[in-house]
């Protein structure tokens, strides 16, 4: 059976994060691979793969053209053809009856099983105009290392990077300059290495491209809600950033008190009050950021709302513009902000599922002027969710989703909740990594470390794995092939797909 890489069975894929939890809280960890041994294992094939995978059978012919480059690149790639077990192919005027096309540069070698698993996919679902494949990268010696490991569709992504890979399988009618312009619908990933390009290539690939997307004339008012309380000190710091630093043209700041008593907290936001750009809403009771975000939003005006934890400061001054311009494109709901440690190291780069736990931060800890993992921190691009700390969408979209679900997810996963909410309404949600601010990481809430706590942490996450299920594993950012620990962006030792060579004779999907 063909699986997309998001189809797992969903007891299989809980069951492993709760597995890769336990190693973490013992102290494990899935330490970096060694890609000749990951690739002698998960890659190469044996002679009973070669055999499974002759067995294939497809009617599906490529026309192959391979582009201009020394000799010994072209031969390279025309070598590789030659080691093909789907003979279907053609290069030049051999292949005008072709349906697809594969662009492929010169000095890209394609993995024996390339074209098969390509066809394999395309006989499954023949409504498919797209395929592309992991890749890794020869190094000057000619030794495979450095593997890309793709994300699912992520147009945003690939169109900023200005490519998708090594091996991009193309219906013909679909011309090769409009292929990230394609619905999900029709584009399938196969997470598995089946192309090598030479590193010397990276020298000519495109420059990223930061998209800035129009806020509009007029821009749109913004009502940035703060929950807070006490720590008056970490509020004055976060206020004066958003007024200092803040170059957006039009802005509301909505305070939402809980209770503070602190002498210098309630001098501050006793003082709000005289300000006509802020609104303050007292709150009483426990403790509930969802009910305080949702109070705050219900007293602002903007058409666009964002949700600011009481412990960021402004870095970029152009953040609001980010997230205004992205929020104006219809297919996005959600956008959020690259959030910085106070050591400048990366605290937030959008939510994945699995990583740490139920939901982890991605490049955690790394530089914060990182690239991020084969660039995608250079670029605007769909991620599963992002944080609650620093997170936009509209008055619309707030209102159609019900705002956050402060009955059940008072305290955690609410942000997720929402994020999950506009996801399933078909909208997008973006990690704007040019909107760049400090958190001092729960400096004012604290960690969920006290057994009361973690008991209504417990809770939360049982929430959201009964409303959610299969859906909460989906991810348009992270591969199956990635590990689940540290900062999410470094080879697993064992893939939670197994290549389907495998899996005809014994080896099954992984968890």
């Amino acid at each position: 059976m063909l699986l997309r890489s998001g189809d797992l069975a969903g007891f299989a894929r809980r069951l492993w994060r709760r597995l890769v939890g336990l190693w973490g809280a013992l102290g494990g960890r899935d330490d970096p691979i060694d890609y000749g041994e990951w690739r002698n294992r998960w890659v190469d094939l044996t002679e009973r793969d070669r055999e499974v995978v002759a067995g294939w059978q497809s009617a599906t012919r490529f026309a192959v053209s391979v582009g201009d480059g020394p000799p010994d690149a072209v031969a390279a790639t025309v070598g590789s053809l030659g080691t093909q077990l789907h003979k279907k192919w053609a290069v030049g005027a051999e292949a005008e009856d072709a349906d697809w096309v594969l662009d492929l540069e010169a000095g890209v070698v394609l993995h024996p099983a390339a074209m098969a698993t390509i066809a394999r996919a395309i006989d499954a679902d023949p409504g498919l105009s797209l395929v592309y494949a992991d890749y890794d990268h020869l190094d000057d010696g000619g030794r495979p290392s450095d593997p890309c490991f793709l994300p699912d569709w992520n147009p945003d992504l690939f169109d900023g990077l200005g490519r998708i890979g090594a091996l991009v399988a193309r219906h013909r009618t679909v011309p090769s300059e409009q292929v990230t312009g394609l619905d999900g619908a029709v584009v399938y990933h196969l997470p598995f290495v089946l192309a090598s390009r030479p590193v010397r290539l990276r020298d000519a690939d495109p420059v990223p491209v930061r998209h800035r997307w129009p806020v509009g004339d007029p821009p749109p008012l913004v009502s940035v809600v703060v929950p807070t309380r006490d720590r008056g000190r970490l509020l004055e710091a976060c206020l004066t950033s958003l007024s200092d630093r803040t170059r957006y043209p039009d802005m509301e700041v909505v305070v939402v008190d809980h209770e503070s008593s602190e002498r210098r907290a309630r001098r501050l936001i006793d003082g709000l009050a005289a300000n006509p750009d802020t609104v303050v809403v007292p709150f009483t009771g426990p403790f509930n950021f969802a009910a305080m975000c949702n109070r705050g939003v219900a007293a602002s005006s903007g058409e666009v709302v964002v949700l600011l934890n009481n412990d960021t400061e402004v870095v970029a001054a152009d953040w609001l513009d980010e997230f205004v311009g992205q929020l104006a494109r219809p297919e996005v709901g959600v956008v959020g902000a690259l959030l910085l440690f106070t050591d400048g190291t990366i605290q937030h780069a959008g939510v994945h599922p699995g990583v740490g736990g139920l939901m982890g931060h991605g490049h955690k800890h790394r530089p914060g002027d990182d690239a991020g993992y084969h660039g995608r921190l250079t670029v605007a691009h769909e991620v599963a969710a992002v944080t609650g700390a620093c997170l936009g969408t509209t008055r619309e979209l707030w209102g159609r989703l019900g705002g956050l679900d402060e009955e059940n997810l008072a305290v955690a996963y609410n942000d997720i909740d929402l994020c999950l909410k506009a996801r399933v309404a078909g909208l997008r949600v973006v990690l704007a990594p040019h909107a760049v601010l400090h958190h001092h990481e729960s400096v004012s809430r604290g960690y969920d470390d006290d057994p009361v706590r973690r008991v209504r942490l417990g809770r939360e996450v049982a929430v959201m794995k009964e409303r959610w299920g299969d859906f909460l594993d989906t991810d348009p950012a992270h591969s199956p092939n990635l590990a689940l620990d540290g900062d999410g962006f470094t080879g697993s030792v064992q893939p939670r797909i197994a290549p389907p060579w495998r899996e005809d004779h014994g080896t099954k999907h992984l968890p």
